[in-house]
């Protein structure tokens, strides 16, 4: 069965240039982070801070499944983009 591909234009710019951030791309920045603040410890603030974040980023990963990023303007959004009713 082949896998569903998460795609659709930005809607602030509608540009094509969309990138798919998916929990797995979060999972590994706080792995990342966490790995770069244990070497950080020897300043405390900034180890522990980082270790922090890193393991939010890490326990808050898939929350951020089916993420795109727009690469001209940045806008993050989940696909499916649902428009906000404006009264």
């Amino acid at each position: 069965m082949a896998k569903k591909e998460v795609w659709e234009p930005c809607p602030r710019c509608n540009s094509n240039r969309v990138e798919s951030r998916g929990g797995c791309f979060y999972a590994l920045m706080g792995i990342g982070l966490m790995g770069i603040s244990i070497w950080l410890l020897f300043i405390p603030i900034i180890g522990i801070t980082g270790i922090l974040f890193g393991a939010v980023l890490l326990l808050a990963s898939p929350f951020f499944r089916n993420m795109l990023q727009c690469q001209d303007c940045q806008k993050s959004w989940k696909y499916p983009y649902k428009k906000e009713v404006s009264q």
